[in-house]
Formats: C-alpha cells, structure tokens, sequence
C-alpha cells in the first residue's frame, strides 16, 4: 500500500506540470495524459444527503457541495515494442476512505500481437457493462456524472487478474468477446451506520459484443464470490442484543458473499444523435433478492453544444424483511446541456428530479423513515483531459 501511495502522488506531481495536451517522453515511448472534473452540487433536499454511489461514506447536504464529483485522474503509458505495451493510472476522488486519498486504478501490460487478439495482466478496470470502464472520465459522455441508479450500485472499481479479447470481423460488422477473471476488494456503505468490506476471492465474465454500423449491441455475465464483513454501529448492535455472530447473520440476510450480474446494452452514434440504453440484474446467493437497474439517454449534439435528457431507474426485488432499510426503489429524470469550451474542455449543467420511494443505499443523513419523496438536484461541471 505505501509503494501505490508514493507511485500516485509521484503521477499527481508529475501531472501538475503538464501542459493542456499529452506529455511524449523518451522518443514518444512514455505518455502522460489525464483527466479530472471540478464538480458543484445543490440540493433542495434537506432530510437526506445525495451521494454519486454507495462507496461515499458522505453526501451532498442540502446547499452547495464540491465534494461528489470532483475528481483527478493521471495515466502513464509505456510502449515496449509494437506488441508490447503497460499502462498505469492512478486516481483522486472521495471514497470509501472519507478522505480524497488517491488510489492505484489501473496497472497492466498488454499483450497485442495480432488485431484479432490481446491479453491484459494486472489491474484491470472491471468491464461489466458497456460504459462502466470509463465511467470515472467526465469528458468521454455528454453527462455531468453516470446515472446514479444505475452506476452508483456497481459493487468493484477494479479486478487485479486477467483478460483476453477476441475479435472477428463478419462482413461489414463486427463482434468481439472479452473474457475477464481475478480478485477485488472494496467497501460501500448500506447506511450511515454500516458498512460491507468485500474481499472478492472469485470474480469471472465477460460480455459479447455485436457492432454494425452505427449501432453497438453487449450482453454480459459476471459471477464474484466474496468473503464479506460487517462493522459499523448496526453490525454491533446484531452482535450484542442477539448475541450471534452478525457477519454470519448479515451475509445470510444479503446474500452479498455471492452475485450473479447480467447486463444488456446497446448504443447508437450517428451524426449528431446519440443513443444509450442499459440494463443490469444483480441476482444475491440465496436468489430470492435481486436489483433493477437501467438508464435511457438520448444525445443532440450542435457544434460546440450538446443538450441531452436521461431516464434511470433502480428497484430492489425482496419479499423478505428490511430492517435495516436498504431495499432501492427510486427513478430520476435529467435534462442537462454540454459546451465544448475547446477540445480538451467542456463545460456541463444537469437538472436532476429525483423520486425516492425507498432511498436503500444511495442516500446518506436519512432518519430511517424518510421515502416516497422528491428532489432537485442543480449541477455544474467542467471536465477536461490532458
């Protein structure tokens, strides 16, 4: 952990110096580029805090925060040989850590020798679904931040193993696979008083893809098996007035310590109009649990404008009990309008209005009885690369 700490703060220094464009080193072997988004929210909402996904021990309070989206990513690059390449990147946002502390995201090396195939071993972005790599750069989507009902729940950052990709042209078209495998860990937050460390000791998938013309088609699987631990005030308070073990109880209630994902999604790019559309079951160990989530976005970009509007939903199918509150039912509608500043800027604005029928995990500040209600989010982002 002390050699990721001093790798990313030697790329954040590294990085500070660089001029608006990429940084070539060594003949053009070594690249530096970066990405980064100064965020502002503010919320009407004054019984609950707006969190961007569930690793956020904190949300945005009712008023101005700058807290939820800004972030600050570097990447390093290194060419070996036309087969041979590594890629590093390391990344500043608020996290599971409370703090802006920054974290090693990616660290493989590829393996390409021929168009049709490559292999990646290291840290890998965790693929699941089409946008879920690239969901932490601001600039590559016309939004101010991915849809929260949808990827705010997406349980790992990253997997240290492997993958492979197959690609294989079929007239005019294309489809490709990619098969991934390896281990994570992470943290989120069910509540404000407790917490789930994952040690995902078994993550396998992958997803096929079909591209024609403008359209892009994905469907994808992933199993994690994990040991799962409990802790925060709830997780004692199991402990001490049942007198059992909570760990063993909990996992029994979530069926966290296994889930199965399976993705669905298309996209169209044409001209202006951009299309997005996806959707996600997470299916927990027993079964009889299982989480909806899904987005619809459309695209109209003008030169330097872009409005778009966005649909999202997240719902928790469980007949069993809750106590603890953290079954989902919530929709958003956004209408938002981007301005490429230049053509490594862009300015955003979003108007977010929120449903809550059931917060579950994706709010922070709730008494425990706070649902069914509405909210208005007023966002403003500038993301930039370098």
């Amino acid at each position: 952990m002390k050699f990721h700490a001093l790798l990313l703060t030697t790329l954040l220094l590294i990085g500070s110096t660089a001029a608006q464009a990429q940084t070539h080193l060594l003949e053009d072997r070594v690249t530096i580029s970066g990405f980064g988004t100064a965020g502002l929210i503010h919320s009407d909402q004054g019984k609950a805090d707006f969190v961007r996904d569930t690793g956020q021990p904190k949300g945005a309070e009712q008023g101005l925060s700058a807290r939820t989206d800004t972030r600050l990513g570097l990447q390093a690059s290194l060419f070996l040989t036309s087969e041979l390449d590594a890629v590093v990147q390391g990344m500043s946002q608020y996290r599971s850590s409370g703090d802006f502390s920054p974290e090693l995201m990616l660290a493989f090396v590829r393996y390409a020798p021929t168009p049709d195939f490559q292999m990646r071993v290291g840290r890998l972005g965790w693929d699941v679904d089409l946008l879920s790599e690239s969901r932490y750069i601001g600039y590559a989507s016309p939004w101010i931040r991915p849809p929260v009902d949808h990827f705010g729940v997406l349980q790992l950052t990253y997997i240290d193993g492997a993958d492979m990709t197959f690609t294989r042209p079929v007239g005019d078209d294309l489809v490709w696979a990619r098969f991934f495998a390896g281990t994570s860990d992470s943290r989120f937050f069910m509540t404000d008083a407790l917490q789930v460390d994952f040690d995902a000791h078994h993550v396998l998938g992958g997803h096929l893809n079909f591209e024609t013309g403008p359209w892009r088609f994905r469907a994808g699987y992933t199993r994690i098996r994990s040991d799962v631990d409990f802790s925060g005030a709830d997780a004692d308070l199991v402990s001490q007035f049942f007198n059992i073990d909570a760990n063993d109880y909990l996992n029994r209630l979530t069926g966290f310590d296994e889930i199965q994902v399976y993705s669905l999604g298309a996209s169209y790019s044409s001209g202006p109009l951009q299309l997005q559309a996806t959707w996600n079951r997470d299916i927990f160990a027993r079964g009889s649990t299982w989480l909806d989530t899904g987005f619809v976005s459309a695209a109209w970009r003008m030169e330097q404008w872009t409005p778009y509007a966005l649909m999202s939903g997240i719902r928790t199918h469980d007949d069993s009990e809750d106590p603890f509150s953290s079954n989902v039912n919530q929709n958003t509608w956004s209408l938002g309008l981007r301005y490429d500043v230049a053509t490594n800027l862009a300015l955003k604005a979003q108007f977010d209005r929120i449903h809550t029928r059931s917060p579950g995990l994706l709010w922070r500040g709730t008494d425990g009885t706070w649902k069914d209600d509405q909210s208005n989010l007023v966002s403003l982002g500038l993301d930039f690369i370098f």
